[in-house]
């Protein structure tokens, strides 16, 4: 019986949400001009974000649900792929300064390969935060429309089935008034007997 909210199809709708929304991250990030994280880390990230939406997919995810649970998503793998990017923003110096040259203020802009992000939401670029948006949106309207269709099949399987003939005549009962019982002991008077009285010749020869 196709459960979707235990077992294999549980497990299966969870392991789309955690794929969707990291790939969509990743390449939200690097569109942004962020820094990706290695392939491992990718993978444990990957893992964890698995580890929650397994406790998600409990029940259906509608739209409400899957923004929050898409843009917390999305929110918390910025942070880690900036933070492991760089996001600290270590100070540079201004090119011809020589050794007095003053430190640079952190950029906070992600423009090109060489610069960071910023890990604070007030100081998330307008475009990484227009990519993630985006990413958010599209993984959101993608899996609550394959939530949806998997929901929908699943009430379809196990609906009953009503099979009627359509080519056998509809044939209906009508009620036939049964007579009344008599009950045992009773005497009807308007019934002949089905006995009649002894004939003469009986009589008389009974009395000699």
């Amino acid at each position: 019986m196709l459960i979707p909210s235990s077992g294999a199809v549980a497990f299966g709708r969870a392991l789309l949400w955690a794929v969707i929304v990291l790939a969509l991250a990743l390449t939200a990030h690097f569109e942004a001009g962020g820094h990706l994280p290695p392939a491992g880390v990718t993978a444990l990230l990957g893992a964890l974000l698995l580890v929650v939406t397994t406790l998600a997919v409990r029940r259906q995810i509608r739209w409400p649900g899957g923004l929050v649970l898409a843009g917390l998503g999305q929110y918390a793998l910025h942070q880690v792929f900036s933070f492991l990017g760089g996001g600290s923003c270590a100070s540079t110096t201004l090119p011809g300064g020589g050794a007095h040259a003053h430190p640079a203020r952190p950029v906070t802009t992600a423009l090109a390969h060489e610069t960071c992000v910023g890990t604070d939401l007030a100081g998330i670029d307008p475009g990484m935060l227009a990519w993630h948006g985006l990413a958010t949106v599209v993984s959101v309207g993608l899996l609550v429309g394959i939530e949806r269709g998997v929901y929908l099949l699943a009430s379809w399987l196990v609906r009953p089935l009503a099979v009627r003939p359509l080519w056998l005549p509809v044939v209906r009962r009508v009620p036939v008034p049964a007579d009344p019982e008599t009950p045992a002991g009773s005497v009807d008077v308007h019934v002949a007997p089905e006995r009649g009285p002894p004939s003469p010749a009986l009589a008389l020869r009974l009395a000699a």
